[in-house]
């Protein structure tokens, strides 16, 4: 049974993937306009790659839908699959992703940010990218940490948070969690520590079963007259909280009244 699931989640990978290619080639430019075919595209490709791993998806909380920047925490690789699936952002990434064969272009096509390592001009290039993309009503989406961690929050890094600043952009906070039915912290088959390689990671998500992935979506905030510190520490506490706290409390006290779970 466990050979049989995995060789049926390949297959249907390999036709989501086959398919999203032609889709990307054709549709999308570089670039990720939060209303448009763009951003069905890109929604479309993403939902159906959890949905050919069998992961499901809740969501808690409103997430804005234009010129936001959304801070996160990052637990896995597959955060990305999630989060673009319920909505249209551009990721900012390592420059190095961009000349991986295939997902490098693909992540491009979708409007990819990306930030070269190192160099003092690195996170000025990367702010300027971000808060062009944030006045053009895009949203963009920026894991805090700068790293993919444990599960335990790590601190929140201010300094690509300029961008929304420079752009007087809104900053909405996003808490990811792995539930895991042992009780640990973290589901381990969502994991790549620094033990783990992508290969091994890819390999998890395949062959795991039960696996979900909770999206806790705070509130926004104006970014107008705050410091990137202020930003910062807001989000980070934002997210330590919804991660330490239990679904109970996540769900009906800290999200407001217009927090719901739409499962896909």
């Amino acid at each position: 049974m466990h050979r049989i699931r995995i060789s049926y989640r390949l297959v249907l990978l390999s036709l989501v993937v086959t398919t999203g290619s032609i889709f990307t080639l054709f549709f999308q430019r570089g670039t990720l306009p939060p209303k448009g075919l763009q951003s069905h595209v890109t929604r479309w490709w993403h939902r159906n790659i959890a949905n050919s791993l069998d992961v499901k998806i809740s969501v808690y909380g409103t997430p804005r839908q234009e010129a936001t920047l959304f801070i996160s925490n990052h637990v896995s690789p597959f955060d990305i699959t999630a989060l673009g699936s319920v909505l249209p952002v551009r990721f900012l990434s390592k420059v190095e992703v961009k000349r991986w064969p295939l997902l490098g272009w693909l992540a491009t096509r979708a409007g990819t940010l990306y930030i070269p390592r190192g160099g003092r001009q690195a996170a000025s290039n990367a702010n300027k990218a971000m808060a062009e993309a944030l006045a053009e009503g895009h949203n963009v989406m920026l894991f805090a940490e700068g790293t993919i961690t444990d599960g335990r929050v790590r601190r929140f890094h201010s300094r690509l948070m300029q961008s929304a600043v420079d752009s007087s952009s809104y900053v909405q906070p996003v808490a990811i969690r792995y539930p895991c039915p042992e009780g640990n912290r973290v589901h381990s088959d969502a994991l790549m520590t620094d033990d783990i390689s992508f290969a091994d990671a890819a390999k998890r998500l395949i062959s795991s079963r039960q696996l979900e992935v909770e999206l806790f979506f705070a509130e926004a905030v104006s970014a107008a007259n705050k410091s990137r510190d202020d930003l910062a520490r807001y989000a980070e506490s934002t997210v330590r909280r919804l991660i330490e706290s239990s679904p109970d409390y996540v769900a009906a006290a800290d999200l407001g009244p217009e927090s719901s779970q739409i499962s896909q």
